[in-house]
């Protein structure tokens, strides 16, 4: 017992490729030795590749079995004792494959390989609106969100996280903003100082300018008179913040009540 788990762990060790490689190895090897070892048991290759898979899956339909002893031998220590601990390594190995891509996935370490995408800067309650709206409008629209959070706020087929800064390079190239259709810039609600947080928007929309063009830029604009420092960057459209709106509001109500 200590022998095979040892074997197991040591299987385990091994890289994906060495094991998969391995795996298939040892099926081929099984697979064409069978019916020469015992040809009155083992009469065709598809008879030698099920009883092989039967046996390293441990599901044992006892159709086919060995007879004489060469076969048998050839069972115990190619089959039994490696064939069924490196095919319980191999699915191992593709579980904890699974299980650390999605964790990369969560933490935003994976790059977004779609197209005609939605890229979000910043996850914010203003972005979930967003998401929200976008997925109601079309809910096979993938949306790819640019944050510095450790771990992805939402889960879901479409909505996708990349950790870094969005005036990084290699951040917006790891959410593939060059084939993107949108990039939607949030004044970035964490910041107090309104020069400081649309600053941060001019230098997001400047990266993604330099970077993909043509892309369809929206940003947000915490105060109005900061717009014409955004002259220089190709911006499609920009949406006030809050606070500008209010302002608008009031000052609307106050117009409409002076002429009453």
């Amino acid at each position: 017992m200590i022998i095979l788990r040892r074997l197991y762990l040591q299987a385990t060790s091994l890289s994906w490729l060495i094991l998969t490689l391995s795996t298939l190895l040892l099926i081929a090897f099984s697979t064409l030795l069978l019916p020469a070892i015992e040809p009155s048991t083992f009469t065709s290759y598809a008879d030698s590749l099920w009883f092989t898979m039967t046996t390293m899956l441990t599901v044992g339909y006892g159709d086919l079995y060995p007879s004489t002893t060469g076969g048998r031998i050839f069972t115990v220590f190619f089959l039994y004792i490696i064939g069924i601990g490196l095919f319980a390594s191999f699915i191992g190995k593709a579980f904890e494959s699974l299980s650390l891509h999605k964790k990369r996935e969560e933490r935003g370490e994976l790059m977004f390989k779609g197209k005609n995408h939605i890229v979000i800067i910043d996850w914010s309650h203003k972005a979930e609106n967003a998401i929200a709206e976008i997925l109601k409008q079309d809910d096979q629209t993938d949306v790819v969100v640019i944050d510095r959070l450790d771990k992805a706020k939402v889960i879901h087929p479409h909505i996708h996280y990349v950790k870094g800064n969005a005036t990084h390079e290699d951040v917006l190239l790891q959410a593939n903003i060059q084939q993107a259709k949108a990039v939607l810039i949030f004044a970035d609600d964490r910041i107090e100082d309104q020069m400081l947080t649309d600053g941060k928007s001019l230098l997001i929309a400047t990266a993604v300018e330099r970077i993909a063009p043509d892309v369809f830029t929206t940003v947000e604009v915490e105060r109005e008179e900061h717009l014409p420092n955004f002259s220089h960057v190709k911006v499609d459209k920009f949406i006030m913040s809050n606070g500008t709106i209010a302002r608008m509001a009031v000052n609307s109500i106050f117009t409409e009540t002076s002429e009453m």
